[in-house]
């Protein structure tokens, strides 16, 4: 075991991460490295799998202790077939998370909601997208995306809205998901985070701008990126195709939204953890389930030892009642 540990630290893994049983693979992987060399191809798609492999299983062990709470899963999700299926799926779990067309200005606490768990890694600016994997298949379960936190905010969204469709459409590691299938999460996830309603009303707001800084004003108050947002005003029928060509090859810079006084939070940020996840790494660490130094490690550097809080004092009350139960 000794030279385990010595192993774990030299490659900067924790112990963990040699002892635990593999989890189901990671194959939800969006990027497009065909211009990189075949090296960093490999290195970027293996740094996001150790990621998913690490976050995974410590969300699981935070699930069996009871920290973290699994949702029952809809049996009959499928992923759905056309354009107008995916917004009616956008359409119903805002419903069901009692929003209407509003902005989601905390996506990662949104998701949780919804049983999924986020990690912003650091994966580097040509790295991976993210990927998502279900870590537990019963009929309760949840699942953790890990998204990568270095590149554009609107593209950090939609990557975590896209994970977010897979795992609700009941595909969170179907490695035989096709194009059709990938165009139709991406479908799901572009109407979650701006929904037609939102959109026109936004565009309508502003019919006294060109349609190049109503656009704008989509994209700032949706946080979406420039190629999300309008993609979205053709997909709505608010744009021809000819003018979609124009705006996408004119993408803005940040004095053109300041200009028109419009700005928004950059998340979830490397390293970002999602709220419900840090709350119970913290509840682990108060309860004495969790020892200072492996609540900061899976806290992930979003914290350190001297941020974590003062443990209550345990009198010989708690102690009895801590050993209730236990024989000899």
């Amino acid at each position: 075991m000794t030279e385990m540990v010595a192993i774990a630290e030299a490659l900067g893994r924790p112990l963990g991460f040699f002892v635990n049983d593999p989890l189901p693979a990671v194959v939800n992987r969006r990027t497009d490295l065909a211009s990189a060399p075949d090296d960093a191809r490999h290195d970027t798609t293996q740094a996001l799998d150790t990621e998913i492999e690490l976050f995974a299983s410590d969300a699981l062990m935070l699930l069996e202790m009871g920290l973290i709470a699994p949702i029952k899963r809809a049996q009959d999700a499928r992923t759905p077939q056309d354009h107008p299926e995916a917004e009616h799926l956008a359409v119903v779990i805002r419903e069901r998370l009692g929003m209407s067309d509003e902005p989601i200005l905390n996506l990662g606490e949104v998701c949780e909601q919804l049983g999924l768990y986020t990690y912003a890694a650091s994966l580097g600016m040509n790295g991976p997208d993210g990927g998502c994997v279900e870590v537990t298949a019963e009929v309760e379960s949840i699942a953790v995306a890990v998204i990568n936190g270095d590149v554009d905010s609107g593209r950090r969204r939609m990557t975590l809205a896209h994970e977010l469709g897979h795992w609700l459409c009941g595909d969170a590691y179907d490695a035989a998901a096709g194009a059709d299938s990938e165009k139709m999460i991406f479908s799901f996830a572009i109407h979650f985070l701006a929904p037609r309603s939102g959109v026109v009303r936004v565009w309508n707001n502003h019919r006294d701008w060109s349609n190049r800084d109503r656009a704008l004003a989509v994209g700032a108050t949706y946080h979406l990126s420039w190629s999300a947002a309008v993609g979205q005003l053709r997909n709505l029928g608010l744009i021809e195709w000819t003018e979609y060509d124009s705006l996408l090859h004119h993408e803005p810079r940040k004095g053109d939204y300041v200009h028109l006084k419009l700005t928004w939070e950059k998340e979830p940020k490397s390293p970002y953890l999602s709220p419900g996840f840090a709350a119970a790494c913290i509840e682990g660490y108060t309860s004495g389930r969790l020892t200072a130094a492996r609540t900061v490690e899976v806290l992930r550097g979003t914290m350190t030892r001297d941020d974590l809080p003062e443990r209550p004092t345990q009198t010989l009350n708690d102690l009895r009642r801590a050993f209730a139960g236990h024989v000899g």
